[in-house]
């Protein structure tokens, strides 16, 4: 193992597991310490496995149940004379189901890298504690709370997406509106959410991306490295997530690498805010975007067939499709030609296989998104960048390589 690398495996998932079909989930182990803990002393650091790699959120999110006996520190609202203290609370939608759970601060081992005192999400899993979600979370996870390791499908996840932190200034200011996450107080003494309120966090209290908190060499992006899978599939597929971008010979980033910048002009193109342009089909989809943590292609094309009673596509032979992929802000930029196949999901899945290249699925009626998921990455040293970390080669964008 190198200084700046973990090892990353798409696998079944962890004891209790029973989403259907357990496909495509990339799984990595952390180690959480209490603030300034060793990592040799059990006491105060707890090692994670089956934590999902998504490259589509921000921050880490473990199960409460994991790290309990660590009692990790609350991240605190209060201010100075009042006479309650309060604590923070979050709400984590996702496209499909939601997270709720208390925020601490904790150390996070990556490895043999450490970033210190980060915020983190501890995920209510305990179906018996006095702050269940509250009922507009809920709402806003369509009513699909996943509070175990069986509806989560992993023990956590670890956000490593383009940004610092999981919101920003919306948060900052106390603002949800068309946010998807969202901060509580709740006073640490509450026997119900209903005394749980939205409120406004600071930058530095809110959950922080593992990666940016590296120290210098590692923290500007990462580079997932993965096998080429070739469909029916393969029973597992191991592969390195390396840390950090141009500062050492595993991360340093290929002349001939294709590379697409994410929007950042929320002003005029809030659709491709931190994401990118796919062409497909004559269709221009502004907001597409790479993501692990999202188990197939998801698009829109009505000639495909459904599997039965799902939103897969079970066309009756596998096929060669290919699509465009360009800037954000500018979808005439940087276009290149990307090639990928579809294949029949109920095939696919009907084995005792985990990695699939070619599961494919329908995006939401009217969804201007083109989800490029884990399939994407098979075969292909993908370079993601953290946007305003020193370093980033002006960030944010995407890049990949091909062997």
């Amino acid at each position: 193992q190198a200084a700046n690398n973990l090892r990353v495996r798409v696998e079944d998932g962890p004891h209790g597991f029973s989403l259907a079909p357990n496909a495509n989930i990339l799984y990595v182990t952390v180690t959480v310490c209490v603030p300034g803990g060793s990592p040799a002393n059990p006491a105060e650091c707890q090692v994670i496995d089956h934590v999902q790699v998504d490259t589509g959120s921000v921050g880490l999110r473990v199960l409460a149940s994991k790290v309990k006996a660590l009692n990790l520190p609350r991240v605190t609202l209060s201010a100075a004379g009042d006479a309650v203290t309060r604590t923070a609370w979050e709400c984590f939608p996702f496209v499909v189901g939601g997270l709720w759970g208390a925020n601490a601060g904790a150390d996070v081992w990556l490895g043999q890298q450490v970033g210190t005192r980060i915020p983190l999400q501890l995920i209510e899993d305990d179906t018996q504690a006095a702050l269940q979600a509250t009922s507009d979370c809920v709402s806003a996870a369509d009513h699909n709370v996943l509070d175990s390791a069986a509806a989560l499908g992993s023990n956590g996840i670890l956000g490593i997406g383009s940004t610092t932190l999981d919101c920003g200034q919306n948060c900052e200011a106390g603002d949800y509106t068309g946010s998807f996450v969202q901060y509580y107080s709740c006073p640490q003494t509450a026997t119900a959410s209903a005394g749980c309120s939205p409120t406004a966090v600071p930058a530095a209290l809110q959950v922080y991306n593992p990666v940016a908190a590296l120290p210098a060499a590692y923290n500007n992006g990462v580079v997932l490295k993965m096998p080429a899978v070739t469909d029916p599939g393969a029973a597992t597929a191991s592969g390195e997530l390396v840390f950090g971008l141009n500062s050492l010979p595993n991360n340093t980033l290929p002349a001939t690498a294709r590379k697409v910048f994410l929007g950042v002009d929320y002003l005029n193109r809030p659709d491709s805010y931190l994401n990118v342009t796919t062409r497909f089909n004559g269709q221009s989809y502004a907001s597409s975007y790479l993501d692990t943590g999202t188990n197939g292609l998801f698009f829109s094309d009505a000639a495909q067939i459904r599997c039965q009673g799902t939103t897969w596509y079970c066309p009756a032979g596998t096929q060669n499709l290919n699509a465009q992929l360009s800037d954000g802000d500018n979808p005439l930029a940087n276009a290149v030609t990307v090639a990928f196949q579809l294949a029949n999901a109920e095939a696919l899945f009907s084995t005792n296989n985990t990695a699939f290249s070619g599961a494919a699925g329908a995006a939401p009626a009217g969804s201007v998104s083109f989800a490029w998921g884990m399939p994407f990455f098979y075969g292909k040293s993908v370079f993601l960048s953290i946007w305003q970390q020193a370093g980033a080669l002006s960030g944010p964008w995407y890049a990949w390589t091909t062997p």
